[in-house]
């Protein structure tokens, strides 16, 4: 007999069994063993008691987990800490039937974690179960109703899709799409003055302060000064009077506080901006350090390291003698975090990026942590940073013109002086810091005389593009999803083709723009404010402060009664058929039925284009793809079922006219498979639609007529 501990992943099996020894078996559930069916909704008003089924590939996981039961004394649910692994603790509890049981919980794969936990074991936080299961419920609710209605609306014979958090992330995208799209640029304009610095070859400038002039005028105070005849009458009027004057000096010392442990979502920023990751990417690769033992878990709110961790770590900097804080440093949690456990940092803290070579994406990712970490609980970066506000000579109605100096220089690392900045603005949202620089030694009430007056024309540009950790932030910071839900979210936006990747950048494509098109303004769900507002009731359930039927009620009664609106709106079908271009482009009828239409589909191995009457009609093709251009269908690659080599027969080979095609006569033309025999196409389709009839292996085109 043995005691069984029931983890999620396989791969954590073998470390625990090492751990815990030969009185315990571990074995894994595999993730998620059950859920709603796959076909069809599962779940029913008035109740909402979801119909879960045992996955058919997991079918085989639960049956020799039920065997293992019966010789276990004891079985720990040792499933992840969020609510996901809190749920699957519970579906374990329910289809395996232990006659006991207990709940563990452990922030990481160590020894002393594994036995604490052990020591500590509890049951099922049934609150929580709730509030996954409420999530989940919604979730295929909203699927199941609109993502139908949605593909009859369009008309379009292509299954689309709309989600509670999925249509919300992909607004967001959308308006800054069309943000940058519908963008002006204006002109504006700044005026700099330059000044030696004594006994340097070298100047140092101040900028004009507008504001002030436009405050002693009585008029609007603008961000951004655009009148360029007038800036310019003042730089010849400067260049004419270059005196100036010292009026007030600021100096002070000022802090930067060490950047706060990795949680879920500035693990994602930091992993996109530092090493190139996406938030699939960098999920996976934190899955694998924890299950190694490596780092603590990976899906966590919280900015706070424990104080145990945090001693261990200012014991360690000691040691090597690096200042620390008198007492550990923390930061303040989101008002909406989540989870208990601590921030992401290695499960020890003398294991350094140095003990390996950094030549996996998993050491990278390690070392990004462990420099992070360490640093949290370092002193604070410290600076001396002055200001110098200047008074030119010139006036303008009895006001002398405003000029402001700024300098900044470092007077002790901290913890910057073992990495350097805190790895989580992206350059493309414009957060860079300016460089540092330093001003002379400067007296109020000082005379100066300026060297250069340089008016300098700026314009305005759109905003950034997203990118992978731009978008995790903002997701974030709305209140959209969950950081652990993010690379599930972009996955699913991905594969729906409502958004692509050039680069790091993100674009919403036409067929994204036109899903939003149809649904915002006519779904509730299609809003930054009803996602936040559902996450928070979520939370609400998580504590007990409100139940799951009354959450789930209230949001399947206003979703079905905004379908029953679209429904009896006669107008909807017209409104719609006049995005259908712009979301689907010319549609490429398939040349093999002649009925269905093209559609691009996306695979783990690339994308290809197959028919939209699939399974009665196998035909399929290649993609093409070419920068800044969207994606087309490959024709001269059009191929069925029954022609390629999956079905075992060789493929047969394409054959090639000698004659160029008689419409746009610049192309050859290919033999292809139709409904009434076999014809010849144009290799230059779609943007050529030349076609022939087939003359005994050859193209028919008619003689050109005499003169």
């Amino acid at each position: 007999m043995f005691d069984l501990v029931i983890v999620e992943s396989p791969n954590k099996i073998k470390k625990i069994q090492k751990f815990l020894g030969d009185s315990f078996k571990v074995s894994a559930s595999v993730g998620h063993f059950r859920d709603l069916p796959l076909r069809r909704m599962g779940v029913e008003a008035p109740n909402f008691v979801p119909d879960y089924e045992v996955s058919e590939d997991k079918k085989k996981v639960v049956s020799n987990l039920k065997k293992l039961i019966q010789q276990a004394n004891m079985v720990y649910l040792a499933t992840d800490l969020d609510r996901e692994g809190e749920a699957i603790a519970w579906h374990l509890r329910e289809v395996l039937k232990p006659k006991k049981y207990r709940r563990i919980k452990f922030n990481e794969i160590t020894k002393k974690a594994l036995t604490e936990a052990i020591s500590k074991a509890g049951d099922i936080d049934m609150m929580l179960v709730a509030a996954q299961e409420a999530r989940r419920v919604l979730d295929r609710i909203v699927g199941y109703t609109v993502s139908p209605l949605l593909t009859e609306l369009s008309g379009a014979g292509v299954n689309l899709s709309a989600g509670r958090v999925q249509s919300a992330a992909l607004l967001l995208l959308v308006e800054r799409e069309q943000a940058i799209t519908s963008f002006v640029s204006v002109d504006h304009y700044k005026l700099k003055v330059s000044f030696p610095w004594p006994g340097k070859h070298a100047v140092w400038t101040a900028e004009w302060q507008h504001k002030a002039l436009q405050a002693a005028m009585g008029v609007e105070q603008t961000d951004l000064f655009t009148h360029a005849a007038y800036l310019q009458s003042l730089a010849d009027a400067i260049k004419g009077q270059p005196a100036f004057m010292v009026y007030k000096l600021e100096s002070r010392e000022e802090d930067r506080k060490a950047p706060a442990p990795f949680t879920t979502s500035t693990l994602q920023q930091a992993a996109s901006v530092k090493l190139g990751m996406d938030v699939d990417q960098t999920m996976k690769k934190a899955q694998a350090l924890f299950e190694a033992g490596m780092i603590t878990y990976h899906r966590t709110d919280s900015p706070n390291l424990s104080e145990e961790s945090a001693q261990e770590i200012r014991a360690w900097l000691t040691g090597k003698g690096h200042a620390v804080p008198a007492t550990r440093n923390t930061w303040a949690s989101k008002a909406d975090a989540q989870e208990a456990h601590e921030a992401i940092r290695p499960t020890a803290i003398d294991i350094t990026p140095s003990d390996f070579a950094p030549d996996s994406d998993e050491m990278k990712l390690y070392k990004l942590i462990w420099l992070r970490a360490v640093a949290s609980q370092m002193v604070p970066a410290k600076f001396y940073a002055t200001k110098a506000l200047l008074l030119s000579a010139v006036k303008v109605k009895d006001h002398n013109l405003q000029f402001l100096a700024k300098g900044r220089v470092l007077l002790s690392p901290g913890w910057m002086a073992l990495t350097p900045d805190d790895a989580v603005e992206d350059k493309d949202e414009g957060n860079e810091d300016d460089a540092d620089k330093s001003l002379p030694d400067l007296q109020e009430q000082a005379r100066l005389q300026c060297s250069e007056v340089q008016a300098v024309t700026t314009a305005t540009k759109p905003p950034p593009r997203l990118t992978d950790a731009s978008l995790t932030k903002l997701l974030e910071s709305m209140g959209i999803g969950r950081p652990s839900t993010f690379a599930s979210i972009v996955a699913t936006l991905y594969k729906r083709e409502y958004i692509r990747k050039e680069g790091r950048k993100l674009y919403a494509t036409p067929l994204g723009i036109g899903v939003i098109s149809i649904l915002k303004g006519r779904f509730s769900f299609v809003s930054y404010d009803f996602t936040k507002m559902i996450e928070e009731a979520l939370d609400q359930i998580a504590t007990g402060k409100a139940s799951y039927l009354a959450v789930v009620g209230y949001q399947h009664q206003v979703l079905t009664g905004e379908v029953d609106k679209i429904k009896a709106d006669p107008g909807i079908s017209a409104t719609v058929a006049e995005q259908k271009s712009e979301m689907f482009g010319d549609q490429v009828s398939c040349p093999i039925c002649k009925s269905g239409v093209l559609r691009r589909r996306a695979t783990s191995s690339g994308a290809f284009w197959g028919c939209t009457k699939y399974p009665s009609c196998t035909a399929s093709c290649n993609d093409i793809k070419a920068r800044g251009k969207p994606p087309e269908p490959d024709l001269s690659t059009i191929r069925t079922k029954e022609t390629s080599a999956e079905n075992g027969a060789p493929k047969p080979e394409r054959i090639i006219s000698e004659e160029n095609c008689p419409k746009c006569k610049k192309k050859k033309m290919s033999l292809r498979p139709g409904p009434k025999g076999p014809f010849w196409g144009c290799l230059g389709y779609p943007s050529c639609k030349g076609t022939a009839p087939d003359d005994g292996g050859r193209p028919l085109i008619a003689a050109s007529p005499a003169i």
